[in-house]
Parts: structure tokens; C-alpha cells; sequence
């Protein structure tokens, strides 16, 4: 659950972090070499591949014990998904617009990501 837990604050806070980097730098930098903005994308990949093992372990422990799981469960851990592949697909457009040095349209994106990242942890909560 840790691994989980830091990885989804690692990829809000490295959301936050390119959004105030984006805002900051001047429009007419170019970022074609800036490998800072694929960063939340990657511990993005890390959340959502943790968030994947700890549902299989819930599964498997709650077969186990032969409870099955409810279907609360089961629409958090489809909600959570729908959120974190929007959340991946923001972040995509937002270092395309940032590589490309459109940084108003790439500080909306990363503002949007974000807002879905922190939706999706407040819905984790629930679980």
C-alpha cells in the first residue's frame, strides 16, 4: 500500500512541479531536450502498476478467505482507473505543448492531470 501511496503523491507532486516550471519559463524557450517533463509520466506508470498489484493481492487474499469483494470495491478500482488514464492522457498533451514551447496550453494540461490525480486519491480514501 506504501508503494502505491508514494508513488501517487510522487506523480501529484511532480504534476505541481512542472506546472510552476511551465508557468514560469518564458514562452520563447524551447524544451525539445527537457527530459523533466516526462517524469510525472513515468511515476504516474509506477501508480498505476502498483495500484494493479494491490488490487489483484485484495482479490486474491478476499478469495482466499472466501469473502468476495463487493461491488463498492469494484467501482472505486474502475473510477480510480478512468481517472488515472485520463490523468496520463493530460500529462501527454501537457509535455508535447511544453516540448514545443506552448506553455499556457501545457500549464492547463498539467493543472487538469493534477485535478485527476488528486480526485482519484481522495476516491482511494474510500477503500
Amino acid at each position: 500500500i506504501w508503494i502505491h501511496v508514494l508513488s501517487m503523491a510522487g506523480s501529484f507532486g511532480a504534476t505541481l512541479l512542472c506546472a510552476v516550471l511551465c508557468h514560469a519559463t518564458p514562452a520563447g524557450i524551447e524544451n525539445q531536450n527537457n527530459s523533466i517533463w516526462s517524469i510525472p509520466q513515468m511515476l504516474l506508470g509506477a501508480t498505476l502498476l502498483t495500484g494493479l498489484a494491490l488490487v489483484y493481492l485484495r482479490f486474491t487474499a478476499a478469495m482466499h478467505a472466501g469473502s468476495p469483494l463487493s461491488g463498492h470495491f469494484w467501482g472505486i478500482v474502475g473510477s480510480k482507473v478512468i481517472l488515472l488514464l485520463s490523468s496520463g492522457g493530460f500529462l501527454g498533451i501537457a509535455s508535447n505543448k511544453a516540448k514545443t514551447g506552448n506553455n499556457m496550453a501545457a500549464f492547463r494540461s498539467w493543472v487538469a492531470a493534477a485535478i485527476n490525480l488528486s480526485l482519484a486519491a481522495f476516491i482511494g480514501l474510500s477503500l
